[in-house]
């Protein structure tokens, strides 16, 4: 029976995941800069941690994906791990995402910014946006300073983007017209309580809750607050809060008193009740007090009518909210088996297959696709197609995300959410593409045109003629005109005016004009040194100005920005004032940190040589052909050195 003993083996991958898992739950606890609130995977996302600033809780969220290694480390310390080209994407849709490294044979935690790791690659050009991996190397430790440098910088990234949209919630005068809320009409309450009553009705059963809302007080005077009819004001006042738009919450609190005295009153069926009863709790964010009153609903409600279907989903909202998502969904699912064209059950089941960790959005679109017209107010409606076009651009299906954009626009006028929503849309995705930039550069027109000198607007627009024009597209700007854009917006204080010098320092070099493209570079390396004294170095060079490449490139390359391409650069500075061995040393760094570089394995030979060892010159260059056969030096070198190269 020895057979019966042979088992099988725990991977070694589950040791090195369960370690690292347990280095990165004691270094986040140990700092107290943020608490650990997600460790399932998804999709490149193995924790979520919540940024705690002064003992509070923030609900600012910092994406992680951690890795595990026991691969040797550089000779400087650092480690470099492969990852997949898509998670960095998926990453990035969340600001301040970072990936963490364990290193199991020295026991160190170490960490690299998502941010990082794109720009890096950028430097090279545009081939590593083909690869299906990219590598990450990790240098800096995941301790007290980075991580209270992070939270810093997430918070008060997220309290600049809450207060624009505050900004633009409050309506300033420009705005005006566009902050009316739906249906803010002053009714003039008739005086007479039948007529009161039938208004009303009326009103309530056409989902004017907003009309109710504003003519509360009139109504309770014509026809007092204990009339069984005035309980649909109460009711309006409920959705209202329901629909996670402005209500009273004093209105819902004494409108629940006012249903659970009418619960035994005969007018109205006791389930009935404890349904309206549990949507003012919901309302209120009561969510145990909903629960309750919605069971109680369940056991007296017929099932063969609609109340029951959307007492389901309602049921569904408060388990969910209470934490209980699997619970939620099967209450959606039932609430339309009782109503298959519940409109509110396709919208929570739709917006719960979009939210859920596993994230179906073919069945979340399904769902919203299936609501025919949504019950209540026209806003619900807006928030079907803001989700919609926010799911179909996840989907890459730009074309139909954007026409669902400039359909949700026309509600702009009723709905002050609409512009910031559609906003942060076209400011994520409307980049993804020619189609997707060229929409973009319109939107950005339209908003300027409701938020006038809106700074991060007038930025939107500079950054998509950039994209069009560094891939060949027409854009009738020249970079004169692109330059005197960038230097307006970084005089009235744009805060990522670094960021658009260095697209004109871009913009110029593609031009071959050297100098204007030093110039821009300086701009933005005076603004952000640690991040563009690369492209700086660069022009430096170019122009031959190799003792100030020198100084701007030897701390990027030792210390801001230690990759190949920083190496590669003072390289070519050292060799311009005559350093050939501080040349040589350079290449043989940007080697070691990437062995696939070309140019830098041609550029070694060519300093061997130039320094009078043609030994090493040709060892090297043999090497450089043995790799890249196909490269256009290895057969200009077989040419020109056929004796000694073959």
């Amino acid at each position: 029976m020895s057979h019966l003993d042979d088992l099988p083996k725990r991977h070694s991958s589950h040791r090195i995941e369960e370690q690292s898992k347990t280095a990165f739950r004691v270094a986040i606890s140990e700092c107290e800069e943020f608490a650990i609130q997600s460790d399932d995977c998804d999709y490149g996302t193995d924790f979520q941690i919540e940024a705690v600033d002064g003992g509070e809780m923030t609900n600012v969220r910092v994406h992680v994906q951690l890795k595990g290694t026991t691969c040797e480390a550089s000779p400087d310390g650092s480690v470099s791990v492969s990852v997949a080209r898509t998670n960095v994407s998926y990453l990035l849709m969340q600001p301040g995402s970072i990936f963490v490294c364990y290193h199991i044979l020295t026991r160190r935690l170490l960490v690299c910014r998502v941010d990082d790791v794109v720009r890096l690659y950028e430097h090279r050009g545009k081939e590593w946006c083909d690869q299906q991996s990219l590598t990450v190397r990790f240098k800096n430790t995941f301790d007290h300073g980075f991580q209270q440098s992070l939270r810093e910088y997430v918070v008060a990234s997220a309290r600049g983007e809450r207060d624009r949209r505050l900004n633009l919630a409050i309506h300033p005068p420009e705005t005006l017209s566009m902050v009316r809320e739906e249906g803010a009409i002053d009714l003039p309450v008739p005086a007479d309580p039948t007529q009161a009553k039938r208004v009303l009705v009326e009103l309530y059963e056409g989902g004017q809750d907003r009309i109710i809302s504003l003519s509360f007080d009139k109504f309770r005077a014509v026809l007092g607050s204990s009339d069984d009819t005035f309980l649909l004001a109460y009711m309006a006042e409920i959705n209202l809060g329901i629909n996670g738009t402005k209500c009273d919450q004093i209105r819902i609190r004494q409108g629940i008193d006012a249903l659970h005295n009418t619960i035994h009153g005969g007018q109205s069926s006791p389930g009935s009740v404890l349904y309206s009863i549990g949507n003012g709790w919901l309302a209120l964010k009561e969510f145990k007090k909903a629960r309750d009153a919605y069971n109680s609903a369940l056991l007296l409600l017929d099932e063969s009518k609609g109340a029951a279907a959307r007492c389901s989903k309602n049921l569904g909202t408060a388990l969910e909210k209470l934490n209980h998502p699997d619970a939620a969904r099967s209450l959606y699912e039932r609430a339309l088996e009782l109503d298959p064209n519940l409109a509110e059950a396709h919208f929570a089941l739709g917006l719960w297959h979009y939210r859920h960790k596993h994230a179906d959005l073919d069945r979340a679109l399904d769902h919203l696709d299936a609501i025919v017209w949504p019950r209540g107010s026209a806003g619900t409606l807006l928030a079907v197609q803001g989700w919609r076009a926010e799911i179909l651009f996840r989907q890459r299906r730009t074309r139909e995300a954007i026409r669902e954009v400039r359909a949700l626009l026309h509600g702009a006028p009723s709905a002050a959410w609409v512009w910031p929503w559609c906003a942060r849309l076209v400011s994520i995705y409307g980049k993804s593409s020619v189609e997707a930039t060229q929409f973009s550069i319109s939107f950005w027109g339209a908003y300027l045109e409701e938020f006038r000198d809106d700074l991060p607007a007038r930025k939107e627009i500079l950054l998509c003629v950039y994209y069009l024009h560094d891939r060949g597209e027409r854009t009738g700007w020249d970079y004169e005109r692109f330059r005197k854009a960038a230097e307006t917006l970084a005089a009235d204080g744009d805060p990522d005016a670094a960021l658009l010098w260095d697209r004109a320092g871009h913009w110029a070099q593609m031009a071959e004009d050297w100098q204007e493209a030093e110039t821009c570079f300086r701009r933005a390396f005076q603004l952000s040194p640690n991040e563009y004294g690369y492209c700086l170095g660069t022009a430096l060079n170019f122009l031959h100005r190799y003792e100030e490449a020198i100084a701007v490139l030897l701390p990027q390359a030792t210390e801001h920005q230690p990759d190949a391409m920083s190496w590669f650069q003072l390289a070519v500075a050292r060799e311009g004032i005559g350093d050939v061995h501080g040349c040589i040393d350079a290449y043989k760094q940007a080697l070691a940190l990437d062995e696939g570089y070309d140019r830098a394995w041609f550029n070694l030979g060519g300093a061997y040589w130039n320094s009078g060892n043609h030994t090493a010159a040709v060892s090297i260059w043999k090497e450089a052909i043995r790799l890249f056969p196909t490269h256009p030096l290895s057969s200009r070198l077989k040419t020109d050195l056929p004796h000694l190269l073959g």
